[in-house]
C-alpha cells in the first residue's frame, strides 16, 4: 500500500535585523543643518536633534574622511554616504550664512539707502534714451568697517595690532631659526660622516693586517 504523502514546504528563516536604526536621519540632518547655521554651537546644535556632542563630531569627522578619500574633496549634498552628506550640508549653509553677514556688515559700514530715484533722458546727439540712477544713504556705521577689518587683517587691526616693526622682527627670527636648524642639520651630518670615515679606515687597516700575516704563514 503506497501512501501519499504531501511535500512539506521548507520553513523559511527569519531574516536577522541589521540592528537598530540609524539616528542620523533626514530630519535630523536638517536639525542640525539649521542649528549651525544660526551660529549655535556643536552641542546647542546636538541637544536640539536629540544626540550627543560626540555623536555629531564622529559622524562629521567620518563625513570629512569620506570626502577627502572617496570624492575627491568635493562636498556633495547627495552624496550616498549620510555622514558625508551632512558634512557637506553643514559647511555649505554656514558658508552661505557668513557671505550673508558679511554682506549686511559691508551694508551697515555704507549706511543705510534713505532715497533711490532715477533720472530718463534723451542724449541730443545720439538720440538714445538713458537713465541714470541716484542713491542717497545715510553715513554709515563705523564699527561695522572695524568689525570687518578685525576679521580681515587680525594682525593690524585686532586686539592686539602689531606694528610694521614687530612684523618685520618675527620673520626675521623664523628665518634665522630656519637657517640655523638647517646649519644643526649639516653639522650633524658631517659629524657622522666623520666618524663612518674613521670606523672605515680601521676596518681596512685591520684586514691589511690579516692579509700580511696570512701571507706571511704561507
Amino acid at each position: 500500500m503506497t501512501e501519499n504523502s504531501t511535500p512539506q514546504t521548507p520553513t523559511r528563516r527569519k531574516r536577522r535585523g541589521r540592528g537598530r536604526p540609524s539616528l542620523l536621519t533626514e530630519k535630523t540632518m536638517q536639525m542640525l543643518t539649521r542649528a549651525t547655521t544660526a551660529g549655535m554651537s556643536m552641542k546647542l546644535a546636538a541637544d536640539a536633534a536629540g544626540i550627543s556632542r560626540s555623536t555629531f563630531m564622529r559622524w562629521m569627522r567620518k563625513g570629512e574622511e569620506v570626502i577627502e578619500d572617496e570624492q575627491g574633496g568635493r562636498l556633495d549634498l547627495h552624496s550616498p554616504t549620510p555622514e558625508a552628506a551632512l558634512f557637506a550640508r553643514v559647511q555649505m549653509a554656514r558658508a552661505a550664512s557668513a557671505i550673508r553677514s558679511h554682506v549686511q556688515i559691508e551694508e551697515a559700514a555704507r549706511g543705510p539707502v534713505v532715497s533711490e530715484t532715477y533720472r530718463t533722458w534723451t542724449d541730443p546727439i545720439t538720440g538714445e534714451t538713458r537713465s541714470e540712477r541716484r542713491i542717497r544713504r545715510r553715513p554709515g556705521d563705523w564699527r561695522a568697517s572695524a568689525w570687518m577689518l578685525a576679521r580681515i587683517s587680525p594682525e593690524n587691526y585686532g586686539p592686539n595690532p602689531k606694528s610694521f616693526d614687530q612684523i618685520l622682527d618675527e620673520e626675521v627670527a623664523r628665518t634665522r631659526a630656519e637657517r640655523d636648524r638647517g646649519l644643526t642639520m649639516k653639522q650633524a651630518v658631517t659629524v657622522s660622516m666623520q666618524d663612518l670615515a674613521v670606523k672605515l679606515k680601521e676596518t681596512l687597516a685591520e684586514l691589511e693586517a690579516k692579509a700580511a700575516l696570512e701571507a706571511a704563514e704561507k
